[in-house]
């Protein structure tokens, strides 16, 4: 992997914010056009580019089952690695339970679609989308059933509540049907796969434009303050991706596969996260600061995971 690549395209990233913040300063985005803004891009661009990594994919003729077997492994041990690092992540730095709770989920839930939709196809490019439908697919199946789980554990019995129903969201709908494509060599016409490949593709800048956003929206002595955050996102962004780097190293199959397992460990926080918190009256002002921190900090630590590789 050429590493000046990698930071040239993480810079790309870089500036894309640098538009979303802009675009905040200037009131051309407003809190409101921000959340709507938001919205599309979750419900739309983004399920548009997990669909296009798909027909993609299969126009290519590149459906290959052992890479999916080999995927669908690293998946299964990415997740099983950060729900039993999250304990002693949440140990370590949760202060009271509520706090706990939230680097628990942190630790657990990091940007895999939203960052690593754009981050991976920049890296990588469209055709390896199809593989991180797998994580989105797992990512959403844990979310409302683990997740909701740690939100509520501080909560009475009474108050407590089954979300299994949001399971049945757009991300997941467009996962399965992306994964359902890929088996089934689906060879889309012309048309269909320029309308995904145009609608998808405006996904990356757009998402990065609502990240640069929610930056310009939190004050300039939150961002800077407050060590607990810093070190949950040395060891999130840098430790845990190093770490894994030499200790799945023996498991490598395919250099791009293993190389989104690594780069996937090294994402920012969910921004899923803070709205689950909110949800169950946690404290949403620490997720919300933790996930813009490590996504700042996600643009230098990115290159420097991928020298592992």
């Amino acid at each position: 992997m050429d590493l000046l690549v990698v930071f040239e395209r993480m810079l790309m990233l870089l500036a894309m914010m640098g538009l979303g913040f802009l675009c905040y300063k200037l009131q051309w985005l407003e809190d409101n056009s921000y959340k709507k803004l938001s919205e599309i891009v979750v419900n739309i661009f983004n399920p548009a580019l997990v669909i296009n990594g798909a027909l993609t994919a299969t126009a290519a003729g590149s459906t290959d089952l052992f890479l999916i077997k080999e995927n669908i492994k690293f998946v299964i041990i990415y997740f099983s690695v950060n729900i039993i690092v999250s304990i002693p992540m949440a140990m370590l730095l949760g202060r009271t339970k509520d706090q706990k709770n939230i680097f628990c989920l942190m630790t657990i839930f990091s940007n895999v679609g939203f960052m690593g939709i754009p981050v991976i196809s920049s890296i990588y490019g469209p055709d390896c989308i199809i593989y991180i439908t797998f994580y989105i697919l797992a990512y959403n199946l844990l979310l409302y059933t683990l997740g909701t789980y740690i939100a509520q554990r501080g909560l009475p019995k009474e108050q407590k509540e089954s979300s299994l129903k949001g399971l049945l969201n757009i991300g997941t709908v467009c996962s399965l049907l992306s994964i359902i494509i890929f088996f089934s060599g689906f060879r889309p016409n012309d048309a269909v796969l320029t309308f995904f490949d145009y609608v998808g593709n405006a996904t990356i800048p757009l998402s990065m434009m609502v990240i640069g956003a929610s930056v310009a929206r939190l004050p300039l002595k939150e961002i800077i303050s407050g060590v607990r955050v810093y070190l949950f996102a040395g060891i999130s962004l840098l430790l845990m991706p190093i770490a894994a780097s030499f200790l799945f190293r023996g498991l490598k199959g395919d250099d791009v596969i293993y190389g989104i397992f690594i780069i996937m460990f090294g994402l920012p926080v969910g921004s899923i996260v803070t709205m689950v918190i909110k949800q169950y009256g946690g404290d949403e002002s620490l997720c919300s600061k933790a996930t813009i921190i490590t996504t700042l900090l996600s643009i230098l630590t990115i290159p420097v995971v991928a020298a592992f590789l």
